[in-house]
């Protein structure tokens, strides 16, 4: 379940900069800590925006199902700045307890798509962030 405010950025010229970015970033993520295959970004990065008047948040999830089994990687890129709101933190659930990623303004943080992880309720003020996924062939 999520209380969040989601647009889409297609893949028009005006957006070309920002998915050419991403793969150049995922792909050195990729090379560095993953060594997975991968083949490009999905075609709709996402804008988010999470908002404390309606506690905005996304509940626990993958990224990655049987309706999505190309996605290899999911990005989070931290467009706000971490005292411009409270709460709102991205977490990893893949130790007993959910780790909070860095909350930096300008953060691309990179995690396999199969990762439980959720936003957690903002409590105050408002949390934008792009998450994009990268793809590839099915895992084997």
């Amino acid at each position: 379940m999520r209380r969040s405010q989601v647009v889409f950025l297609g893949t028009e010229s005006r957006y070309k900069w920002l998915y050419e970015r991403v793969w150049a970033v995922a792909q050195e993520c990729n090379r560095r800590f993953f060594c997975v295959d991968i083949a490009g970004v999905e075609a709709n990065i996402q804008l988010a925006r999470y908002d404390s008047s309606d506690q905005g948040f996304y509940d626990w999830h993958t990224d990655f199902a049987g309706y999505r089994p190309l996605r290899k990687l999911s990005v989070s890129i931290q467009l706000s700045r971490s005292d411009d709101y409270e709460g709102g933190d991205l977490e990893l659930q893949h130790l007993p307890l959910p780790t909070k990623l860095d909350r930096s303004r300008g953060s691309f943080i990179v995690f396999p798509s199969f990762t439980l992880h959720r936003v957690a309720p903002v409590t105050r003020g408002t949390r934008w962030s792009l998450v994009a996924w990268v793809l590839g062939n099915r895992w084997r």
